[in-house]
């Protein structure tokens, strides 16, 4: 009798563990471009925060972009969606959107621009629908700005001056 109450349980139990696996929400995020982010200091680089087999109700949701490690303080965020909504924050960004009852597809545009002076910067970037719980992170960084070398302007700027010379010269030379 003992037994077939344990087995009546544990059956129960992964019926309803396979009941609540079917329920929970397939639902994808991701952050596009692919790859590493090249941010531009002083200017908006665009990404977006694509979100694939949401199960929306027509209930307002929250977006968090955030830099969770080094100088979040470098950033500036500015995030728009297709329901007329913007958000700017420097650091992080609580965006709220309320997306039509039924929609299951849906982007929202996340603009990021660098800080004058944050040249050479690499950044961890989170982006979370706090409603459904599903994230996605992407690199950023800022290029650094390479000034030439000293050979690399003259050798050009001497080989045209010496050529003007030479057809210069000669022109002389047959008048």
């Amino acid at each position: 009798m003992r037994k077939a109450k344990l087995i009546t349980a544990l059956a129960l139990t992964v019926v309803m563990l396979v009941a609540m696996t079917g329920l929970a929400s397939a639902a994808d995020m991701k952050i596009l471009p692919d790859g590493d982010i090249d941010l531009v200091p002083s200017s908006y680089v665009e990404t977006t925060t694509h979100m694939e087999d949401m199960t929306c109700d027509g209930t307002q949701r929250t977006l968090i972009v955030t830099v969770p490690m080094g100088d979040s303080g470098d950033l500036t965020f500015n995030v728009t969606d297709s329901w007329g909504g913007s958000t700017t924050g420097i650091g992080s960004v609580s965006h709220s959107y309320t997306p039509a009852a039924g929609t299951t597809t849906y982007d929202i545009k996340v603009e990021i621009k660098a800080a004058t002076g944050s040249e050479g910067e690499s950044y961890t970037l989170y982006y979370e629908d706090i409603q459904s719980g599903i994230w996605d992170k992407a690199s950023a960084s800022v290029p650094t700005t390479a000034i030439p070398e000293f050979a690399t302007i003259a050798i050009p700027v001497a080989s045209i001056l010496g050529l003007l010379f030479f057809f210069n010269h000669r022109k002389h030379k047959k008048e």
